[in-house]
C-alpha cells in the first residue's frame, strides 16, 4: 500500500469550507468593517494586524 492511497481519506476540507466566514474578532476597525476582510485573511494576509491594511496597494 502506498503512502499516499489514502490521502482524501484524512484529509479535512472543513477549514477550507470555512475560511473567510468569520467575522467579529476585528470588528471595528476598517480592513473588516469597511473592506470587508474576515478574520481569516486579516490573520493571514495582514499577520493579524488590521491596521496593516492600509499598506496594501
Amino acid at each position: 500500500m502506498d503512502e499516499y492511497d489514502d490521502y482524501e481519506m484524512f484529509q479535512d476540507d472543513s477549514y477550507e469550507e470555512e475560511y473567510g466566514t468569520h467575522y467579529g474578532k476585528y470588528a471595528g476597525t476598517y480592513a473588516q468593517d469597511v473592506a470587508g476582510y474576515s478574520d481569516d485573511v486579516i490573520d493571514d494576509a495582514f499577520d493579524g494586524d488590521p491596521d496593516a491594511y492600509w499598506n496594501i496597494d
